[in-house]
């Protein structure tokens, strides 16, 4: 793939030394990097070119320091070692690529894995009602004859603000991980520091396109396949029945929860517009899917489960997804890529707007995608797009159809 820039052509291998720069404001930049190998070795390269960045986030982000405070209980260790045994049975392959990481980046892998493992570690003493769940993401998108724009606000804790970045991977796994179940894969996707691929926006060459909002049931399941290690499932999906099978990951299921919008592209350049909510199934060992297809209606999704009757959480991250789908339900439904680009800057409200950049909120808009599947691109903002230029634009290539 190429990356295509506005501004300048701009292909950066390493981030740069962001180890205690705090205040250094929000960057107008997308490290891209591109890789080859196996799961471990683009792991490894991912590592050892962001590791300052790696580090940094580790450093800072507050959310970790918690999570370590769990690991460290009975409870929390019980937890993280059966998720752990569980992913080393079920994905074993993406178990070595987070160990690629902390290898390259000289980090340690149980905190990278800690990250994976988000809520369903953080929650393992308290898994009360009223909950701090940090997250956000909001996802607006129209189906019209010609065309589907996607357009998406990447919003997480505010110390992931410039610390990402973007893979462009095509991963040729070993013997014996194809002995495991892994297939080739070629997919760009945009990474939080140290974490993989999957669990925020991107598309692989089979011909999805798919964003991730966080969800929040009450009841998790630890030891569970966590969100984290499904959405990276998601990148090596070859058709929507394998994409199914993946969320639903019968034999264990999912333990935290999610949604994700998708865009399915297929042989003669027929497309297909869905959102899926996916939540644990406290009776099963399988996930609960809720999809849903859009033809003439508009896509919308935050962080709120809308068709599945699930227990979630209260707190911040409940009000906030309510008050921005005030926001986005005020403007006229989209019919144009400019639509797109006024709803993800839409600021109406000031404690919980669409596009996030007020300093002291603890949830910031890092970036914002908008898949526009006409021009084959996504282009990626960094400020409000009705205000800015993309930082850089990607082209959307669905190479591997023929191998479907």
């Amino acid at each position: 793939m190429r990356l295509l820039n506005q501004c300048c052509l701009l292909v950066l291998l390493v981030f740069g030394n962001s180890m205690g720069e705090k205040h250094i404001g929000r960057r107008r930049v997308v490290p891209v990097i591109y890789l080859q190998g196996s799961h471990y070795e683009i792991g490894y390269d991912v590592g050892r070119n962001f590791a300052s960045v790696i580090q940094s986030f580790l450093e800072t982000y507050q959310g970790l320091k918690y999570f370590e405070k769990e690991y460290k209980t009975s409870s929390g260790r019980t937890a993280y070692d059966e998720t752990l045994a569980n992913m080393k049975q079920r994905y074993p392959y993406y178990v070595k690529e987070i160990q690629g990481v902390a290898d390259g980046a000289n980090v340690s892998f149980h905190q990278l894995f800690l990250l994976h493992m988000d809520d369903i570690i953080g929650t393992i003493n308290d898994n009360s009602v009223s909950r701090n769940d940090t997250g956000g993401c909001s996802d607006i998108a129209f189906n019209s004859p010609d065309n589907i724009v996607l357009g998406h606000t990447e919003d997480a804790p505010m110390e992931t603000l410039n610390h990402f970045y973007i893979m462009s991977a095509h991963v040729i796994p070993t013997p014996e991980d194809k002995a495991h179940g892994a297939v080739e894969e070629r997919f760009a996707s945009l990474c939080y520091a140290g974490q993989l691929p999957g669990y925020t926006m991107g598309f692989n060459e089979n011909g999805l396109v798919f964003t991730i909002n966080t969800l929040s049931p009450l009841n998790l399941k630890p030891g569970n396949t966590p969100r984290t290690f499904i959405t990276r499932a998601l990148l090596a999906a070859r058709t929507p029945t394998e994409a199914d099978k993946i969320l639903l990951d019968e034999g264990l299921g999912i333990g935290n929860g999610f949604s994700t919008n998708m865009i399915w592209t297929d042989k003669k350049g027929n497309r297909q517009l869905a959102n899926v909510e996916v939540a644990p199934d406290l009776k099963a060992d399988k996930s609960i899917l809720n999809v849903h297809k859009y033809s003439n209606d508009t896509l919308m999704h935050c962080n709120a489960y809308l068709r599945q009757q699930v227990q979630q959480v209260t707190g911040d991250i409940i009000d906030s997804s309510i008050t921005r789908m005030k926001a986005i339900k005020h403007h006229p439904a989209p019919q144009t890529r400019s639509d797109i680009e006024h709803i993800l800057s839409d600021t109406t409200y000031k404690d919980y707007p669409v596009f996030q950049t007020r300093l002291d909120a603890p949830i910031q808009t890092i970036a914002a995608g908008i898949f526009d599947m006409k021009a084959s691109t996504w282009s990626i903002y960094i400020d409000k797009p009705v205000d800015s230029e993309p930082v850089a634009i990607l082209p959307m290539r669905f190479s591997m159809l023929h191998k479907v």
